[in-house]
């Protein structure tokens, strides 16, 4: 992936955190206690929000450009370095936001996943796992493939849109 291609997946992020996730928080009455969009280092997480009386859940905010069938869980973010992918470091949810079309407000699909859940579920998992390289990332990244209708079925995400 080039410079600029990055530097647009960050511009894109960066833009629907305040044209989408900030509204999305106030419809729900979420408060943001604290951002780390615009921080300097590295967070596993994008807000800590105050969902109900002092009440706080740490989240990481995906922005997908196309919507899939299936959820793709980054385990290694760039297989020559060894970089960890998202599904490591402390949050309690992800926001997994699909846009068919990036000039639009709204995705075409938000799903919550609770992460205590999906690390359960992951860890659980035995016998062949589902899994691809993709190489639309920083370099080659490893992901587990898994089914959002399964997912939803065992309560570990919610389908908000």
């Amino acid at each position: 992936m080039s410079q600029q291609e990055i530097n647009d997946n960050f511009n894109l992020e960066r833009k629907k955190h305040f044209d989408f996730y900030l509204p999305f928080y106030q419809e729900k009455n979420w408060q943001v206690i604290e951002d780390n969009i615009n921080s300097t280092h590295k967070n596993p997480w994008d807000v800590k929000l105050e969902i109900f009386g002092e009440q706080y859940v740490l989240v990481d905010e995906k922005v997908i450009r196309k919507e899939w069938n299936d959820f793709l869980v980054e385990m290694i973010q760039d297989i020559k370095t060894g970089t960890l992918g998202w599904y490591f470091g402390s949050k309690d949810w992800v926001l997994y936001g699909s846009w068919e079309n990036i000039e639009e407000v709204y995705p075409k699909s938000l799903y919550l996943i609770k992460m205590t859940e999906l690390e359960k579920h992951i860890n659980g998992m035995n016998g062949f796992v589902k899994t691809c390289i993709s190489k639309k990332g920083w370099g080659n990244t490893w992901n587990i493939l898994l089914n959002w209708n399964d997912l939803i079925k065992n309560n570990i995400v919610e389908k908000l849109i």
